[in-house]
C-alpha cells in the first residue's frame, strides 16, 4: 500500500509564554527588568537573534508528534543530536498496516507500478515471516526505507531554528523540507518573535 507524502505535525507542548521566558532569562546578564512586558520582550528577543546571541533561546522548548513521514526522512531528522526523539519501534510494533511513502517522482512516473509491486512484495514477505514465527525485530529487515513511521521530537528553540534553517532550503530533500515547513508554521504561530525571520523554500 503506497501513499503520497503527507507529513503531519502536532504541537504537544511548548514552554508557556516562551518569548517572555527567553527575555527574562536574557535580562539576567544585564540585571535589567525596567522594560519588561510582551512588546519589550519580543523586541529584545528579535534583537538577540539579529545579534546572533542565540544561546538564550535554549531555555524554551517544544514537543511535537510527527506522523506520516518515511523512515528515510526520520533517519535524516534524528541526526540532529541536540533534539530528543522517541520513534515508533519496528521491533515491538506490528507494522503490517503501515503504508509506504512515495515521492512524487515515483508516484506519478512510469515506475509507479514496479515500485508498488516491490513494496507490496516486501510487505507480503514481512507478513509471512511474522506469521511463521520470525520475530518482528528480524522480519523488519525486509521492509523498505520508505515505510511510514511516527515519532515524538522535543527540541529547544535554538536547535529548532537550526533544523528549519538547514532542512528548509532547496538543497534539502523534499520530504524533510515539507517537515521543516510544518515545524516553522507551528512555531511561528506560537512564538513569532523567535521564528518569523525564517522561511522554507517551496
Amino acid at each position: 500500500m503506497a501513499s503520497t507524502p503527507n507529513v503531519h505535525v502536532k504541537l504537544l507542548m511548548i514552554t508557556p509564554d516562551a518569548v517572555g521566558h527567553i527575555a527574562r532569562c536574557a535580562r539576567v546578564s544585564h540585571r535589567s527588568e525596567a522594560d519588561s512586558g510582551p512588546e519589550a520582550d519580543a523586541a529584545l528577543v528579535r534583537k538577540l537573534i539579529r545579534w546572533g546571541h542565540l544561546s538564550v533561546l535554549e531555555f524554551a522548548h517544544a514537543t511535537f508528534l510527527i506522523e506520516g513521514l518515511s523512515r528515510a526522512c526520520a533517519n535524516q531528522l534524528t541526526r540532529h543530536r541536540l533534539a530528543s526523539f522517541v520513534q515508533e519501534s519496528q521491533r515491538y510494533v506490528d507494522v503490517r498496516d503501515r503504508p509506504i511513502v512515495l515521492p512524487e517522482t515515483l508516484a506519478n512516473g512510469p515506475w509507479r507500478e514496479d515500485v508498488e509491486g516491490l513494496y507490496d512484495n516486501a510487505q507480503s514477505l514481512y507478513e509471512r515471516l511474522v506469521a511463521d514465527g520470525i520475530p518482528k525485530e528480524d522480519a523488519r529487515y525486509v521492509l523498505p526505507i520508505g515505510a511510514e513511521t511516527q515519532l515524538v521530537m522535543d527540541v529547544n528553540f535554538r536547535e529548532a531554528r537550526h533544523i528549519i534553517s538547514l532542512r528548509g532550503t532547496q538543497h534539502a530533500q523534499w520530504e524533510i523540507r515539507a517537515l521543516a515547513r510544518e515545524l516553522l508554521h507551528k512555531l511561528t504561530d506560537a512564538a513569532p518573535a523567535v521564528f518569523e525571520d525564517l522561511e522554507v523554500t517551496s
